[in-house]
């Protein structure tokens, strides 16, 4: 057991108690004292370097904490508590668009405006959930349809039709 000097507070800087500035015996005290920690140390060994970055370790972090959101704010009554692993979001809230990657990030940008905007007032009316389970059935609804719209764009007749034209109008507009 070591010996740790009493502490008489926790409290912040007391005048009367602490003094201004260490005494010279006390400095040299601590620094004796940090020497022979230091030197009683190993050589410390250079470590293996693994081949995953701070750019893929930050990634995977950021891709924890956006997937965290989303379960706490969007999914909050499907605890996984005492179960191996989580049900995966795919299956836990409805597809927007045909990339997981895309609704990902369209679920966190949702989970975002919920929080702040809905919860903000909706909670103190009611403790449910079917507010949002309905407000993100809508948003589903309207973004798969957006996509299936915009997979039936003629991009060509887009590009080199109806953009010259509305170009032309925005000039002309303005001039």
């Amino acid at each position: 057991m070591t010996s740790n000097p009493p502490r008489g507070s926790l409290h912040p800087y007391h005048p009367k108690t602490w003094p201004a500035a260490p005494t010279a015996k006390a400095s040299s005290i601590s620094t004796s004292s940090q020497t022979s920690q230091l030197s009683s140390r190993p050589p410390s060994r250079p470590q293996p370097r693994k081949a995953v970055s701070r750019a893929d370790q930050a990634d995977a972090t950021t891709e924890k904490a956006i997937v965290a959101l989303i379960r706490r704010v969007l999914c909050p009554q499907t605890g996984s508590y005492g179960t191996g692993t989580p049900r995966p979001l795919e299956e836990l809230l409805p597809p927007l668009t045909s990339s997981n990657e895309v609704d990902r990030q369209l679920y966190a940008i949702i989970a975002i405006i919920i929080k702040e905007f809905v919860y903000a007032w909706y909670a103190k009316i009611t403790p449910d959930h079917v507010f949002v389970d309905e407000i993100l059935q809508i948003v589903a609804h309207c973004t798969r349809a957006l996509e299936e719209r915009l997979r039936r764009i003629d991009v060509a007749e887009l590009v080199f039709d109806e953009l010259p034209g509305l170009i032309e109008a925005h000039i002309i507009c303005e001039t």
